[in-house]
């Protein structure tokens, strides 16, 4: 009989600088985004062995995502958003991310403006 293993790793307000935006003036310049992540995968070993080598290291996976979004320019959250999970789904054991990218004060007043997005591999 198979085992279904549904572990979901979350990350949330994950602030991040990048260039993003299609005006002149954010071409030039490096503005937060949060993120909040939720990466599937299993954790069974990690729990049975209570070892960071057998787990997800979260702390290196923010410093990955740190270096790839410094890198990065793009006009739309809808395209960076889309390398972001790209990427996770590469360069990870990872088989489902959600993805929610939220670009504050993108308008006057706006509190927050923002794209979820699921991608499989």
């Amino acid at each position: 009989m198979a085992v279904t293993v549904s572990d979901v790793l979350v990350i949330r307000k994950l602030a991040l600088k990048t260039a993003i935006g299609v005006y002149p003036y954010e071409k030039k310049i490096k503005q937060t985004v949060l993120l909040d992540l939720e990466l599937d995968y299993d954790s069974r070993a990690a729990a049975v062995s209570d070892d960071l080598k057998d787990a997800w290291d979260y702390s290196a996976l923010v410093e990955d995502l740190r270096t790839v979004l410094d890198s990065l320019h793009c006009n739309l959250i809808e395209s960076l958003a889309a390398k972001i999970c790209s990427h996770i789904l590469n360069a990870y054991p990872c088989k489902h991310v959600r993805l929610t990218l939220v670009k504050p004060h993108a308008l006057a007043g706006s509190v927050e403006v923002g794209l979820t997005v699921e991608r499989f591999k």
